[in-house]
């Protein structure tokens, strides 16, 4: 499998060094979420959603109701970041 393609919009600006472009690693991180949170902007105002997803090939699906704010947005076209965290484990040290 190829690489995801570095382009400005996907290139990390704090830690460059720490960001995976592998196919296959992207995709375990994906399959292994539960839960992504979804951002967008309305009018200049931001808003994040947890909401369930699923990948499938190179198509990730979001659930939500066709009625809610954020799918009648979505479905405008606009720019959107989708994050999914995986929690392995908590540090606890002093600051």
């Amino acid at each position: 499998m190829k690489n995801f393609e570095k382009t400005e919009r996907t290139t990390l600006k704090r830690l460059p060094a720490r960001g995976f472009y592998d196919r296959e690693l992207v995709y375990s991180i994906l399959d292994e979420g539960l839960i992504c949170h979804v951002g967008f902007a309305v009018d200049g105002r931001p808003f994040v959603i947890p909401t369930g997803y699923a990948r499938h090939g190179d198509q990730v699906y979001i659930h939500g109701s066709q009625a809610s704010r954020m799918l009648r947005t979505l479905k405008g076209g606009i720019d959107v970041c989708v994050t999914v965290t995986l929690l392995d484990g908590l540090v606890l040290a002093r600051s």
